[in-house]
């Protein structure tokens, strides 16, 4: 298997409802694909080792004119899995959005936490390229590699304000949200 986090996109994709290995592959192209890739020789080894350590079962269903297929589903093993995934405090950068398209299954409160932890991480860019900013003039560069590196430094500067501007929103639409669910 390529990564460990594959095992936890499909133990999250049952946990939505059951699916057979080719609504599986659907979900991830249609509503993972474009922040996080799976490629399609990972789902049926992660299948497996889901089904060898009980985090998923399995029936055989027909369907109208259809063969028989394998429909697997999240356990409660599996779920109790997923959760402490979910409540990591530890994880890579390209899991943030994984583990916010699986909020679902936790309190608003946890997912507010964790944008709050990762726009915290994003002002420090921000003030470091701030910082850095001070020191360019473009009037007074006189070399055409300073224009890359400021080029390269504004980038950063804008995706860090981007990121938590995003933040932002989110926390207040959950916070909306979370004032909903307990009125």
């Amino acid at each position: 298997m390529k990564d460990n986090t594959s095992y936890y996109v499909i133990l999250g994709i049952l946990s939505f409802g059951e699916c057979s290995g080719y609504d599986i592959k659907k979900k991830i192209e249609n509503e993972i694909g474009y922040f996080y890739k799976v490629s399609n020789g990972q789902i049926y080894p992660v299948l497996k080792k889901l089904l060898q350590q009980k985090n998923a079962s399995y029936s055989v269903k027909k369907s109208d004119g259809k063969p028989y297929r394998k429909v697997y589903s999240i356990t409660d093993q599996g779920y109790t899995v997923l959760k402490e995934w979910l409540d990591r405090k530890d994880y890579p950068h390209n899991e943030f959005l994984l583990r916010l398209y699986f909020g679902s299954i936790r309190p608003i409160s946890r997912n507010i936490e964790m944008i709050n932890d990762f726009k915290a991480v994003k002002e420090k860019h921000l003030e470091t390229y701030n910082n850095i900013l001070e020191y360019f003039n473009l009037n007074t560069i006189d070399k055409l590699q300073d224009y890359y590196s400021y080029f390269t430094l504004r980038y950063g500067h804008l995706m860090a304000k981007a990121y938590i501007d995003w933040c932002n929103e989110v926390v207040d639409t959950l916070q909306e949200l979370d004032k909903e669910n307990k009125g």
